[in-house]
């Protein structure tokens, strides 16, 4: 069940609008246990036939496995998904993930019902039969399907490359952090590292002024150390513009983490264009431009806390227009960003804030402890009533050990912090790890613009090179099983006639 959806405004790009918003109305709600009722949901989908109507018959299917959000960010923004799509003449298609978006299996506040059904096990199947169904629905049960994704979406087409091979002869992976479980599993994983490639961003090395660290960490070093000092509350409030005045040693701590957010977005979001992207219209290169707001080696108390309420207003009050900052968000079921909360919550999913401690060493924030397990499965009982387990994350997903999979790209940029978490090396000659320099969060999915580095067209151009390798590999495939059939066919008729 297909409805063009509404044009606004014309575009020089495919976006949403040059989509069709489907619905797929038998998938299954659980598809690991079987019950009496067999529980069905209407998944979303957004497909674009365009470029394949003009190619051959079984051109390529490109899957878009969605991530933690509505399904119509990952249209606006996937601009390699849409050339590529139209150089390879591919049918385009973003999935949504249950419990996102219009994505909702029990009714609009399907969290709150039930939330036991939204598991990362359960989106990757729901992602498989959508395939299958589509190739149904299009007669092109030939077409290869290649999946892409970005950040928690890239973990997803991995998984799905990996673990339903038979759905998806391909996988581009960009920034997915598929190692970033804090589990005994997976020792080497280090939380505090996410900082100290933030913290990298913000150094010379990567384009920032030379002061900027040292500013940063004096600013956290000193909020942190008078947030006891009553009178100091009211001066970081005036300061920062906050709706409420910081009553407590609790709200200058829950500041300190909404300025660490910001320099969080300005290294996930360190584009070489202006990207709305993360949340904001951030600027070309924002950790840069932030840390012109700190270029000065000589900043007062007075003149530092005035700079670094700047700097959060490039993320925060990229409008202009804001005329308070609300520094204490709310988190768990009634909060915004609820769902994800959960996800984290039950398997770990990647989160950096609050859960990845800075040390205050390696990096420019302040000490925040050690990862704490214990606290954290405390927090989630309270919350939604679950504790979680990160170790049946890395068991069922194998997020260690990717030797057994094949046909899978992934990239990871020089400025991302989550590239802590991806494979950063080959692990075959078709697992292979591609770096994007002086790249963020995902850049090489995003729309090629003039002022894109070499290093993102070069590693488009091996994706591309590995997506037409699968292609033929497997058109190679079915014409041998085509030709096996047809022997098998004969041999038969053979013994039939005699």
């Amino acid at each position: 069940m297909c409805s063009r959806t509404p044009v606004h405004k014309k575009c020089t790009r495919p976006n949403v609008h040059d989509t069709k918003e489907c619905w797929f109305d038998k998938q299954r709600l659980d598809h690991f246990t079987y019950k009496p009722k067999d529980e069905r949901w209407k998944q979303r989908y957004l497909t674009h036939e365009h470029y394949w109507k003009q190619g051959r018959r079984n051109g390529p299917i490109f899957f878009y496995a969605g991530n933690e959000a509505d399904v119509e960010v990952y249209a606006n923004f996937s601009g390699f998904v849409w050339e590529t799509a139209k150089e390879f003449n591919a049918l385009v298609v973003f999935a949504e993930h249950r419990y996102y978006g219009k994505g909702q299996p029990l009714g609009n506040k399907s969290l709150q019902v039930d939330p036991s059904y939204l598991t990362i096990e359960q989106a990757l199947a729901d992602y498989a039969a959508l395939i299958f169904h589509i190739k149904e629905k299009y007669e092109a049960k030939e077409s290869p399907v290649i999946a892409f994704g970005g950040s928690y979406g890239g973990m997803l087409a991995a998984w799905l490359r990996a673990k339903y091979p038979n759905a998806v002869q391909g996988a581009i992976a960009a920034s997915a952090p598929v190692r970033a479980f804090a589990s005994r599993l997976n020792p080497s994983f280090v939380p505090s590292a996410f900082w100290e490639v933030v913290t990298y961003d913000a150094s010379p090395a990567a384009g920032a002024a030379p002061a900027c660290i040292q500013n940063t960490w004096t600013f956290f070093q000193s909020l942190m150390a008078s947030r006891n000092d009553k009178a100091w509350w009211g001066v970081v409030s005036e300061a920062f513009n906050t709706c409420q005045p910081l009553a407590s040693s609790n709200d200058v701590e829950d500041l300190a983490y909404w300025v660490q957010g910001a320099f969080d977005s300005f290294a996930m979001g360190n584009y070489p264009y202006p990207s709305s992207y993360m949340g904001g219209a951030l600027p070309a290169w924002p950790m840069r431009a932030a840390c012109e707001m700190l270029a000065s080696p000589r900043l007062s108390s007075t003149q530092l806390l005035t700079a670094m309420a700047e700097v959060a207003g490039l993320l925060y009050n990229a409008s202009g227009d804001v005329p308070c900052y609300n520094v204490t968000s709310l988190v768990g079921p009634a909060g915004p960003g609820a769902t994800w909360e959960f996800q984290w919550c039950a398997q770990r999913a990647a989160q950096e804030l609050p859960y990845f401690p800075a040390t205050g060493r390696s990096d420019m924030f302040w000490y925040q402890g050690e990862y704490d397990e214990a606290q954290i499965q405390a927090d989630c009982r309270r919350e939604f009533g679950i504790s979680g387990d990160a170790d049946w994350s890395v068991i069922s997903l194998g997020g260690m050990d990717w030797s057994s999979a094949s046909n899978i790209v992934f990239s990871n940029g020089e400025y991302d912090p989550w590239k802590i978490g991806g494979i950063l090396e080959n692990v075959s000659e078709t697992v292979i790890a591609l770096e994007v320099k002086e790249g963020a969060h995902h850049l090489d999915l995003m729309w090629a613009e003039d002022e894109d580095p070499r290093s993102v067209r070069d590693v488009r151009d091996r994706e591309r090179a590995c997506m037409k390798s699968w292609i033929k590999q497997y058109a190679t495939t079915q014409a041998e099983a085509d030709s096996t059939d047809s022997s098998r066919a004969a041999l038969t008729a053979t013994a039939a006639a005699a």
